[in-house]
């Protein structure tokens, strides 16, 4: 810096001076802010790992827990899966509710007739009922997600997973205590979990309960399901037994 004697000369040098400092306050400034962004970088890599290591160890057990499992036992899960929602047993919306039928709906309060209506209609319209439950959980679900209190909730919860994950990024040590991430994560789990109970009870109990109501609703008024069984079932007999004597004629020629 080169100061001139007179007092213009001074001025200007005070104004160089200033201008030396300010540039070089904004240079450390500078520094500053692209440590912290990249301390941030690096806390954001190290959280996305650790995630990836949770997410593989997950991967992990599911599949120890998978490979526990006989494989007589898979193939049985299997072929029981396959025979209960088989989409050949989701009966069409005019044959559940009787369109074009002669006395498809009837009242009967004898047991004798009642009882057995009930058995076959569950028997011959289980997946039609599965997939009313289905619906009703879906509409709830909708709902309760739509009210303003459960999105309050939801943010909230999001946001104490936020802090949470930011604050255990390193140890902490209140005294003789030490939070580490693996702690708080798994005590925001049990509280996620606790959460999620209360938001989600009213959703199984009215699924459960108008599910359940409207499908023995059905199950008690709808008629004409044991035909229909008894239909369904004689056709591969028939086969079977028309097949043998296609054979013996064959032979006998």
């Amino acid at each position: 810096l080169v100061f001139s004697t007179d007092g213009n000369g001074c001025k200007s040098g005070e104004r160089t001076l200033v201008s030396s400092f300010r540039c070089i306050l904004l240079f450390v400034l500078y520094i500053n802010q692209q440590e912290r962004t990249t301390m941030s970088n690096s806390n954001n890599t190290g959280d996305i790992m650790e995630m990836a290591k949770a997410a593989d160890q997950a991967n992990k057990a599911a599949a120890a827990v998978s490979g526990a499992i006989p494989e007589g036992a898979k193939t049985y899960i299997r072929q029981a899966k396959e025979k209960i929602f088989d989409s050949d047993k989701l009966r069409p919306v005019s044959v559940f509710f009787g369109m074009g039928e002669q006395g498809a709906w009837s009242i009967s309060l004898n047991p004798v007739v009642l009882c057995p209506r009930i058995k076959n209609n569950i028997l011959f319209f289980y997946l039609n009922y599965i997939l009313l439950a289905a619906l009703i959980f879906f509409i709830s679900m909708l709902a309760t997600f739509l009210n303003p209190k459960t999105i309050i909730l939801s943010i909230g919860l999001a946001a104490a997973w936020f802090v949470v994950l930011k604050a255990t990024a390193e140890d902490k040590k209140f005294g003789p205590i030490t939070i580490t991430r693996k702690n708080a994560t798994f005590l925001m789990i049990i509280l996620s979990g606790v959460a999620a109970f209360f938001i989600m009870k009213d959703v199984f109990f009215i699924t459960l309960g108008s599910g359940s109501g409207i499908s023995l609703i059905h199950a008690i008024f709808r008629d004409g399901a044991k035909e229909r069984i008894e239909e369904t079932t004689s056709e591969p007999q028939q086969l079977e037994d028309t097949e043998p004597q296609q054979d013996l004629e064959h032979d006998f020629a």
